[in-house]
């Protein structure tokens, strides 16, 4: 297993490369623009080239970019979904020139609309993407954390979708604060264990290629974004030791979107802790957290998913 963080780019990309190696990355995820508008930054030949280099020369692999959080693909507004879809759809354009190996998007929210014409437009709107996209980067979708009506925040939502748009070059990066927050009780092996069983069912555990490894401090279920530093939140060390030693997991790169960039190294240091110390760890042990009914209490004997 690969770790690293989001790294910038605004002050070039030799500077990009030295901020990962100083962390300790051997994989990076970046913004290929503004992250917060839908301006599209032109493509910089030389320094696209560069940046496949210095990649190559320090064996930084794989690279991620992370869409803007403005896109919205699900949504019925024809601008707004318009506009997110030429958002991804530069990306991935963009990660074919460059030689990065993934975009990584969410999804949107449904809104007020009902999720049967939602789902119908975003598997469309998937379909078309990667009919048009030049060869290359494979586009990952990220579970959501469930608030506003999210899409993808259920793991059998996302293999939904996936089975639907039915395209090799569609995968999944799972956020682990995303995971909680949705109501995925991940803080132990038992847990672990029962969450990517889930993913196994429902996705495939070679489809993931990422994960975004955040803890969090919100309430189990509580459908908030809010990242935390690794082993200090409600997710824990026991979590992230099992998740980290995860057999079907390990090809996957883990990224960490903690706050702070000061922590960065810390954070990068304790994924690799966790994911040292997690190869023995006993399986099986730790109390489940008295949490929501959710798909993945349905695994361990509940009955209804939120």
């Amino acid at each position: 297993m690969r770790f690293g963080v989001h790294v910038g780019i605004g002050k070039g990309f030799k500077a990009t490369i030295a901020e990962a190696l100083e962390k300790r990355c051997d994989t990076i995820q970046i913004f290929a623009g503004n992250p917060r508008a839908f301006k599209r930054t032109p493509y910089d030949v030389a320094a696209w080239d560069e940046f496949r280099k210095l990649r190559k020369e320090h064996d930084i692999k794989p690279t991620v970019i992370h869409t803007s959080y403005l896109v919205n693909v699900v949504t019925s507004n024809k601008e707004l979904q318009r506009l997110s879809t030429i958002l991804v759809a530069h990306d991935l354009e963009l990660a074919s020139r460059a030689g990065i190996e993934y975009v990584n998007t969410h999804l949107g929210s449904y809104g007020s609309e009902d999720r049967k014409a939602g789902f119908a437009r975003v598997v469309a709107t998937l379909k078309e993407l990667i009919a048009n996209a030049s060869p290359g980067p494979m586009l990952l979708l990220e579970n959501s954390a469930g608030a506003g009506n999210a899409c993808g925040g259920r793991i059998d939502e996302l293999g939904e979708i996936l089975r639907a748009v039915g395209s090799p070059r569609i995968g999944v990066c799972l956020d682990t604060a995303h995971a909680w927050a949705s109501g995925y009780d991940i803080a132990s092996q038992r847990g672990v264990d029962a969450f990517v069983a889930l993913v196994r069912k429902h996705i495939g555990l070679k489809r993931v290629r990422a994960l975004h490894t955040n803890d969090t401090r919100v309430e189990l279920g509580a459908k908030r974004d809010l990242h935390w530093h690794i082993g200090e939140g409600n997710i824990g060390p026991a979590g992230f030791r099992a998740i980290l030693s995860a057999p079907g997991l390990k090809h996957a790169a883990a990224i960490c979107e903690t706050p702070e960039a000061s922590h960065d190294a810390k954070n990068v240091a304790a994924l690799r802790k966790f994911a040292a110390s997690g190869t023995a760890a006993p399986r099986g042990k730790g109390p489940p957290r008295k949490a929501p009914q959710t798909e993945l209490s349905r695994a361990r004997g509940g009955r209804k998913r939120t």
